[in-house]
């Protein structure tokens, strides 16, 4: 089986398998079984994942399956991604203060 990218995007964000663990709740032999592919990958776990990774759930097929985007391209989608969540905070934020 292919190895996901799972541990590529964890460990370039800085992210050990025992604080990703902790993250979802499960153990860090689990995120070790779902690197390595000795444990299925599916959707919910997908999802799951990629949002404690702040990535698309995607990113973390192997490779060969994963659309055809340019290094660039991915910057600016990580960008994007990036604007949204701090727009996203600073609404909840005077949405906050506002009801306070």
């Amino acid at each position: 089986m292919t190895e996901n990218c799972i541990k590529e995007i964890r460990k370039r964000q800085g992210i050990t398998q025992t604080e990703l663990a902790k993250m979802l709740g499960v153990s860090q032999g689990a995120i070790q079984m779902l690197e390595t592919g000795q444990r299925g990958l599916d959707l919910d776990w997908m999802n799951k994942i990629s949002k404690a990774l702040n990535c698309e759930p995607w990113e973390l097929l192997p490779k060969e399956m994963q659309p055809n985007i340019t290094p660039e391209e991915m910057e600016v989608l990580r960008a994007v991604r990036k604007a949204k969540s701090i727009d996203s905070q600073q609404n909840n934020v005077s949405t906050t203060t506002k009801a306070g």
